[in-house]
């Protein structure tokens, strides 16, 4: 999920640095236990029950005739209904004008109907409706596509205080989602995107805030009562009473056998109560497999930290649980300063150590847990936020999204091919697969072409998503280490278009050989946000025992 923020910040707003040493088993008699086993190809439904604005902007450019109920339609929007439906209406010669400031998450959305519930829920269902297709699952699935990750919100089964504003009524959508993946053989593995409060004041958490933060979910202590010894705050007993909710839906109407695996909470913030996560963690465990069965996967978040997360959860019973990890390039300038060239050698060198950070137990690979990237993109030049806001305000100004019909140039797409495949291969652990076991590309699709490169349906498309092997064939099988891809890659800087331009250009400034040579680990998580009112950015800087600098990032 993009986390957009409004307060710009121009310095590092969040430092942690932690030392520990691991001497782990990269043997590959250490590998040959997870071998048998089939990977998880998977990619994202974002946008579909917890919307977020950059995948479908025109949904959150809010007219006063919506708000009234009298729904029109911009040219070519992405949830809209068929134009042959009578519930479609043009936006053009409307009269129609502008919500301004449109609203930058769901909870400001919704709260511009005030109290026309009713009015908001058929705005939610026309959304719901139309933007996920049948036709996108068949497309999926041709492609060799094994599993969906689908966000959700907390209130999707009607917990909904009347402070709040949250509008339910998604879930026959959700199941119609599960039949048609149950039709075409993809497995469904919901995730918890959002909790009452907020686990990171991201805005897909549904609720933005000025800055990241955990303190409305782990914090207020009001009602709050003991999880054994460990005293867990009203909103954490809410999640966990969603996770009940939701698995129990999933039981009762006889969808385990497509809806195999759940994610119990996305994304809580590095600042987050440790042991209340711990906790919530153990809780939800509990509740899926109580209703949803024995075998059902159950994966939680790593709290961008996958170093922190080993010898945990190693007993049988947790056997079938995943880490979740998230990693991006494109949302630190540095980064985005890269040639083609070192976006993929960074993803060679640097990545692979993200990967290979999880999951163990005494010093061996996990028993029970592995380890799966649950977000990447081919996106690595230009940011989502400043381009974000760019285009709503040309909404509001010409009713027209700019870069709408935006064209990739063939070499940057030959580009992108190599990128995409250099990340497959690495996030299933290249040459050790150890305890990776698999990915979720970030999304499926978005509205226009601006954010083209987060399309994975457009990438299927256009070639630059490559057919998905078998899933007992691992990628690098068919395309190669990373160092074979990279060896095929160019350093043209001429198909790299930063936006915005990045402070620093020179890679040798950033990725290189470090002179420290050092056996022990060392990590710093730094956040940076440098949003021009929009956009955050985390990354996670490391020195490793091999001298390199790593960075990995959350999609922010």
């Amino acid at each position: 999920m993009i986390k957009l923020l409004r307060q710009s910040l121009l310095s590092a707003s969040f430092l942690m640095t932690i030392g520990f040493s691991h001497s782990f088993d990269h043997s590959p008699a250490a590998y040959l236990e997870v071998a048998d086993k089939p990977w998880i190809r998977g990619v994202n439904l974002g946008g579909l029950f917890v919307v977020e604005n950059f995948i479908t902007p025109y949904f959150f450019a809010l007219t006063d005739c919506t708000l009234r109920g009298d729904f029109h339609f911009f040219p070519n929007q992405i949830d809209a209904p068929p134009t042959s439906s009578p519930l479609y209406k043009p936006m053009e010669g409307s009269n129609c004008k502008p919500i301004w400031p449109y609203p930058q998450d769901e909870w400001t959305l919704l709260e511009k109907f005030g109290d026309s519930k009713d009015i908001a829920r058929e705005y939610m269902e026309i959304h719901w409706d139309n933007f996920l297709k049948r036709e996108d699952i068949t497309r999926l699935a041709q492609a060799g596509v094994t599993h969906v990750r689908v966000p959700i919100g907390h209130w999707i089964m009607g917990d909904i205080l009347d402070s709040e504003p949250w509008i339910s009524g998604e879930w026959k959508y959700f199941e119609r989602m599960v039949g048609w993946c149950r039709e075409e053989n993809i497995e469904v593995w919901p995730d918890l995107h959002t909790a009452p409060g907020s686990q990171n004041g991201f805005d897909n958490s549904g609720r933005q805030a000025n800055k990241p933060r955990c303190d409305g979910w782990d914090t207020n202590m009001t009602g709050a009562t003991y999880a054994g010894n460990v005293l867990l705050p009203k909103n954490v007993w809410r999640t966990l009473k969603a996770v009940d909710d939701i698995s129990a839906a999933i039981a009762k109407g006889n969808m385990t056998d497509v809806v195999t695996g759940f994610g119990v909470l996305n994304e809580p913030l590095w600042t987050c109560d440790k042991a209340i996560v711990k906790k919530f963690d153990d809780l939800a465990f509990d509740i899926v497999r109580r209703h949803m069965g024995d075998d059902a996967a159950v994966y939680i978040d790593d709290m961008f930290n996958p170093w922190g997360w080993n010898d945990i959860w190693h007993e049988e019973k947790y056997e079938n649980t995943f880490m979740d990890s998230h990693i991006y390039q494109v949302f630190e300038d540095r980064l985005r300063g890269l040639s083609p060239y070192g976006h993929v050698e960074f993803t060679c060198d640097s990545s692979i150590q993200n990967v290979d950070a999880c999951c163990y137990y005494e010093d061996k690979h996990s028993p029970t847990m592995g380890h799966f990237i649950g977000e990447w993109s081919a996106a690595f030049d230009q940011a989502v936020g400043p381009k974000l806001g760019y285009i709503m305000n040309m909404i509001r100004l010409n009713s027209v999204a700019p870069g709408f019909d935006r064209q990739i140039e063939p070499k940057r797409q030959e580009f992108l091919a190599n990128y995409v495949k250099a990340q497959m291969v690495t996030y299933e652990g290249d040459v050790n697969v150890g305890s990776a076991r698999g990915w979720f590309f970030w999304t499926f699709k978005t509205e226009g072409g601006a954010f083209a490169e987060w399309n994975f349906l457009r990438g299927l498309e256009e070639g630059w998503i490559p057919k998905i092997p078998d899933p007992y064939t691992a990628s690098i099988d068919v395309h190669g280490s990373c160092r074979d891809i990279l060896a095929v890659v160019t350093k043209d800087m001429s198909i790299v278009h930063q936006d915005p331009p990045p402070r620093l250009t020179s890679e040798q400034t950033f990725v290189g050989r470090s002179t420290e040579k050092s056996n022990r680990i060392t990590f710093s998580i730094v956040v940076l946000s440098i949003v021009l009112g929009v956009c955050s950015v985390t990354f996670v800087k490391m020195k490793t025992k091999n001298g390199y600098t790593v960075l990995t990032n959350n999609r922010n």
